[in-house]
């Protein structure tokens, strides 16, 4: 790829703004922007749908991106505990595929786009809040994304020296020590920001041959922030981040011991990712100007699993994979209080992915044909530029109306070499230019001064692509989504608050990637002509007393293949989309210093389809976790006694389905989630 082009672009406008001398501040919320810090209280809001304060990460020990499941309505993450390796995001219905389709739901940290899901981050450290913006986003800013956006803020750069040591220790020898810094570097608007973790687990997997699923981290973080107070902001910084892990905690189903597997060799997951970033933003007269320059560089070298789940040698996968990603926005907006809100934004990003996967297995044929080893090499490269652009204007004291609109070329090109023992190499090169359109609308109204209601009705499109580990369809076209969407807010007071929200999401062409009935060895990534995602989601707080808040957040959704030339889909759930999602939580709070937290959170069942639909007992029934959390402050220091599935409920984070293959496996394995956890966090500030 060409890396000189993002390189100068971000840096003109550095350039360029580094000599003015213009004293405005715009005060616009943006998505980089998250006002609302150590407070227990839910945040509610029509537009950004839900927030996560800095006291609710703590308290519920949000530590991977997998564990916000749940805890926004209808946001689910079906993990596969390889980082975010081959795990599939869902919001309302709307999906990736498992390994090579574009995003439904968009990560970003600090208002910077992520790149592609497998590459996330799913390890969460220095996290300032978090919020998710459920349904269409993409004529605001960035990456357009039909399902919606995950927005983690770290702590930014301070002019105020803080320093803050944590270290927590729990079970199954779990161990995590963070550093973090931050303060003024000289006495004139420059500062800077530091983060270090190491995390270790020995695991919770019992393998009677073979290792454990041990785990063991680095993170690390460097920001600087310049800001001069003349109007101009600029914000730069790199991260990066290692994973050594042993076994996957895939295990069979229906056993005796719900956490025993074996295997016939060590199993093994090494991941680094690093990125690097810079953002500008300048408040002018009438309007701010945003730059933000990004790289991620993401690797997996290698990924070794045993694929029969057992000490005999029948089946083994090794995978290599390297993912780089530059993108480049730059965005205008009107200033707080104009007359006419406005946005007008472009966006270039330049990625590929560069893989080797090796398969061997026994073929149960006589010699020599009894083995076969399938090596598949596959690069995929996509360029994508778009334009973006949104206007809003309030037509009375009580109504406020907005169009959006969003155009997106992409030009996408996957080149494949696969090779057997037993067939004929297959080789693929392909390429297409994918053009998508996105309007949006969207009314608000102020009834009185408690109710506030929105109506929004959108229309996106994610782009087709290819997928290097299928013969049968590796080419998948755009996916179309007419949503629509109407909310209540009651506006919250110091003692309640509300949300309501009903969406009914039509979907043409719906993307997705199944595992073939009768060849485990192949998926079929394809499109079902019709889906129906259709619910509501609730989210509300009680605060009855100064020091008690209950809150509570349920998402429905009522999915369902419509219309599809598989038969056997037809009239089903779609697959990984969870009926409901509910959390609950009561967190207290008192003037000794004395706080806490009691939680819950469902996931009702879900369905793991293959492509003939006849698997029905390869399903995650709804399954509910208990956590709480014990706490004491004192001084600089703060003492936390934490408890993660206290009822030590048996479930799965996912299923396998493409490594059922009856009668040797006759359901599909499953990811085992964490049983009870229970640990000790102790920090200190200074």
């Amino acid at each position: 790829m060409n890396y000189i082009q993002p390189i100068l672009l971000g840096l003109l406008p550095v350039l360029s703004l580094l000599g003015q001398a213009d004293d405005s501040k715009a005060d616009r919320t943006t998505l980089d922007e998250i006002a609302v810090t150590g407070s227990s209280i839910p945040e509610l809001d029509l537009s950004r749908s839900s927030i996560l304060t800095q006291d609710q990460v703590e308290d519920r020990q949000i530590n991977n991106l997998v564990d916000l499941s749940g805890l926004s309505p209808n946001l689910h993450i079906n993990n596969n505990s390889i980082q975010s390796y081959g795990d599939i995001i869902t919001m309302r219905g709307i999906a990736n595929t498992q390994l090579f389709g574009p995003a439904g739901v968009q990560l970003y940290v600090d208002g910077i786009p992520q790149a592609d899901i497998s590459s996330y981050s799913s390890t969460l450290y220095d996290v300032d809040s978090i919020e998710v913006l459920r349904g269409p986003q993409g004529y605001q800013y960035g990456k357009s994304v039909a399902g919606g956006s995950i927005n983690i803020k770290t702590k930014a750069p301070s002019d105020e020296q803080v320093n803050r040591i944590s270290a927590s220790y729990g079970t199954f020898d779990t161990q995590k020590y963070n550093l973090n810094s931050s303060g003024p570097l000289d006495e004139n608007g420059f500062s800077y920001s530091v983060a270090l973790q190491r995390a270790l687990s020995d695991g919770y997997i019992n393998n009677t041959s073979g290792n454990a699923d041990t785990s063991e981290t680095w993170h690390g973080s460097l920001r600087f922030l310049l800001d001069r107070g003349k109007g101009t902001k600029i914000d730069f910084g790199a991260n990066f981040e290692t994973h050594e892990l042993g076994a996957q905690p895939l295990v069979l189903r229906n056993q005796a011991n719900f956490y025993t597997r074996s295997t016939d060799f060590d199993e093994s997951t090494e991941i680094d990712r690093n990125q690097q970033f810079l953002t500008v933003e300048s408040a002018l007269d009438d309007y701010t100007f945003f730059s933000i320059t990004n790289r991620n560089d993401w690797s997996m070298n290698p990924n070794r699993v045993d694929l029969d789940i057992s000490n005999f040698r029948g089946a083994e996968s090794t995978i290599i994979q390297d993912q780089i990603e530059w993108s480049q926005e730059f965005r205008l907006e009107s200033v707080a209080e104009s007359e006419i809100d406005w946005i007008l934004g472009s966006f270039y990003s330049d990625s590929e992915i560069d893989g080797a996967a090796t398969r061997w297995f026994l073929t149960g044929f006589p010699a020599p044909f009894d083995q076969d080893t399938q090596t598949t090499n596959y690069l995929i490269e996509s360029k994508n530029i778009g334009v973006f652009s949104s206007i809003g204007k309030n037509l009375t004291e009580k109504d406020h109306f907005s169009l959006g609109l969003r155009f997106d070329n992409y030009d996408k090109k996957m080149t494949r070499v696969k090779s057997s023992q037993l067939a004929a190499p297959s080789n693929i090169t392909s390429s297409s230019d994918f053009s998508v359109f996105s309007p949006s609308t969207q009314w608000q109204h102020a009834f009185n001064d408690l109710i506030t209601g929105q109506a929004r009705v959108t229309y996106s499109e994610k782009p087709g692509g290819f997928s290097a580990f299928t013969d049968t369809m590796p080419t998948f076209s755009e996916e179309e989504t007419l949503a629509y969407e109407i909310s209540f807010l009651f506006n919250p007071s110091k003692s309640w608050g509300l949300n309501f929200t009903a969406y009914l999401n039509d979907i043409e062409n719906y993307q997705f990637e199944l595992p073939d009935a009768l060849d485990p060895t192949n998926y079929y990534v394809a499109n079902a002509d019709q889906v129906t995602a259709q619910g509501i989601e609730i989210e509300g707080y009680v605060k009855p007393s100064e020091n008690f808040t209950f809150s509570v957040a349920y998402g429905l959704c009522d999915s369902e293949y419509d219309k599809f030339d598989v038969s056997g889909l037809v009239g089903k759930q779609v697959s990984f989309i969870p009926e409901h999602t509910l959390a609950l939580s009561l967190n207290y709070e008192f003037d000794n210093g004395l706080y806490g937290q009691v939680g819950t959170k469902t996931i009702g069942d879900t369905h793991y389809w293959n492509y003939a639909g006849d698997n029905p007992n390869d399903k995650i029934e709804s399954y509910t976790l208990l956590d709480a959390n014990l706490g004491y402050d004192w001084k600089s220091w703060r003492f936390s006694l934490f408890g993660l599935n206290l009822t030590d409920e048996e479930y799965y984070t996912s299923l396998v389905s493409n490594l059922r293959n009856p009668p040797v496996i006759a359901d599909a394995p499953g990811i085992a989630g964490s049983p009870r956890v229970i640990g000790l966090s102790i920090s200190k500030e200074f």
